[in-house]
């Protein structure tokens, strides 16, 4: 069995608060505001047999502003997932995730994975700056009993940003875990994974011990709910600042020093995740409490993240989707203060004849942070409004989220 779909448009875009990184360490960033034209086209495309399936998905959009040429460019994403039946109890699942980005406001920021499935993938940037990255997923499932089964995976992920300021990524995760269903409707698991980054550029790594305890269940045919929840042991090496004292600080003329440091730090992780369907709608809720690489700024850092997102088909002529969503990082070890993040969106499709479609999506996002640029406190609105036409074959669905 064979799937295959195909979109493209055309957009007029307008994106205010465009932030390029900055040159130089304490040098001042530069907000825009830039109209621009935009090409957005993308596949995908599926393959079934017997034992396994393959599917493929593409995305790529590329843009060209009026005022920001220094952000022109071309945006991608490839998405591979590979399921067989080894055995009549077991399975081998594959998913490999590659892209370039250069936006941080906009489709190519917002994902809709579980934060802990997209480790290796960047979100919450900073900069608009070129960021390039690949993450590959594998996990051997072994079903002993239609009850019981066993999960044996791995991670290996790469971050690389163009801004010689910003840290770049190599890391990896190995993990196992059991599961079992209690009733047709409720299952319990465990799990434990043991997750490395290195950081490039920048002087650090860390270690991640996590052991999880999880419960899901469908509440009814409309509601499933899905829990996580244990703790996470993170040693970290790195460089911070430390304070000088004041006649120490008069003789060197430096107010600061930079040392190296190693932490070892206990926290909790969490997730929870709602879905409600509806005949032609759907609502998700997430939250998480997790341990992230950051954002090449931050380093390794505790995120805490949340987010709604509600899709709805009017007609068979008019789709939408609305989203919101809130992220905070809090540094292990660098003295960065917090930052926040704010965004979200909305996106409306009308078919306007046969395979042709108005597209009108709009983003926002609002971020703020302790760490200074300049003399400033970084922090910066962005809205992103985008209109144009389309055409959608096959089963590629029209929604980008």
């Amino acid at each position: 069995m064979n799937a295959f779909g195909l979109y493209a448009r055309i957009i007029g875009v307008y994106d205010s608060g465009l932030m390029p990184a900055p040159a130089a360490p304490g040098k001042p960033a530069t907000a825009l505001g830039s109209y621009g034209q935009e090409a957005n086209f993308g596949a995908s495309a599926a393959h079934r047999w017997r034992r396994g399936k393959l599917s493929i998905e593409y995305r790529g959009s590329y843009v060209r502003y009026n005022n920001a040429p220094a952000l022109d460019g071309l945006d991608q994403l490839l998405q591979i997932t590979y399921r067989e039946a080894l055995l009549r109890h077991l399975t081998l699942d594959w998913k490999s995730t590659v892209g370039t980005t250069t936006i941080a406001n906009g489709a190519f920021s917002s994902f809709s994975l579980p934060s802990l499935d997209r480790i290796g993938i960047p979100s919450d940037e900073l900069f608009d700056n070129r960021t390039n990255y690949v993450q590959s997923r594998v996990d051997l499932t072994w079903r002993l009993t239609p009850r019981l089964s066993f999960d044996f995976g791995g991670d290996g992920f790469v971050v690389r940003r163009q801004s010689l300021l910003l840290a770049g990524l190599d890391g990896y995760s190995a993990r196992a875990s059991v599961a079992y269903r209690l009733t047709a409707r409720q299952t319990i698991s465990a799990s434990y994974d043991h997750t490395y980054f290195d950081f490039q550029r920048a002087f650090g790594d860390s270690l991640l011990e996590t052991m999880a305890l999880g419960y899901s269940i469908s509440l009814t045919r409309e509601w499933d709910l899905s829990t996580l929840g244990g703790g996470v042991r993170v040693a970290t090496l790195g460089l911070t600042q430390v304070p000088l004292d004041a006649a120490i600080a008069a003789l060197v003329d430096q107010n600061f020093a930079v040392v190296t440091f190693h932490n070892m730090l206990y926290l909790p992780v969490a997730e929870v995740r709602l879905i409600r369907r509806f005949k032609v709608a759907s609502l998700i809720f997430d939250y998480s409490s997790s341990v992230t690489p950051g954002n090449g700024l931050y380093l390794t850092s505790r995120q805490t993240s949340g987010q709604v997102a509600y899709s709805y088909m009017a007609t068979r002529s008019l789709q939408a989707r609305v989203n919101a969503g809130y992220n905070q990082l809090s540094a292990l070890g660098q003295t960065l203060g917090k930052y926040s993040n704010v965004q979200g969106g909305i996106q409306v499709f009308y078919k306007l004849t046969g395979a042709a479609y108005l597209d009108v999506r709009y983003d926002y996002r609002h971020y703020t942070t302790q760490y200074t640029i300049g003399d400033a406190f970084l922090e910066m609105d962005s809205n992103r409004v985008s209109l144009g036409v389309g055409f959608n074959l096959g089963e590629t669905p029209l929604v980008t989220w």
